[in-house]
């Protein structure tokens, strides 16, 4: 219950909190893991510029094997039905941070020591202001966490 109250105020925060934050660029790598889950959303619609996007939530597939569920890195890819805009920011949050990604897939430790059966939800942002034509169609968000 803990984790979704975070997970809430995370995304309640989000419009202020993903401006106040230094964030970590998604490149870093760790090792160690014995165990991971893989999941995925459809990505979403993106219509305007200047405002964050979040997707639906990209949540742990069933059960988890017998684990202290501590992460140790995540792999993410995001795809979009069209060529997205330069100016695209895309993050990565869980109920603790939010990681600024260096591209459309990668791995990061930035999430490492976090708890490994919560969620993950993509943000975007398109600089600007005003409607974005055409509009940005998400197809797919993913994220594989390695956890031990």
């Amino acid at each position: 219950m803990r984790h979704l109250l975070a997970f809430a105020l995370c995304l309640c925060l989000a419009p202020t909190w993903v401006d106040a934050q230094t964030y970590v660029r998604a490149t870093y790598e760790l090792s160690g893991s014995r165990y991971a889950w893989t999941s995925s959303a459809q990505g979403p619609l993106i219509a305007s510029r200047g405002q964050r996007t979040m997707s639906s939530p990209v949540l742990p597939p069933g059960t988890m094997p017998q684990a202290s569920g501590i992460v140790t890195s995540v792999r993410w890819r995001y795809s979009f039905v069209s060529t997205p805009p330069i100016d695209l920011e895309a993050y990565l949050c869980n109920a603790r941070r939010c990681v600024l990604l260096s591209g459309a897939q990668g791995k990061t430790d930035a999430f490492a020591g976090d708890d490994a059966t919560g969620g993950f939800v993509f943000a975007y942002r398109v600089a600007g202001r005003g409607g974005l034509s055409p509009t940005l169609q998400g197809r797919s968000n993913e994220v594989t966490v390695s956890y031990r």
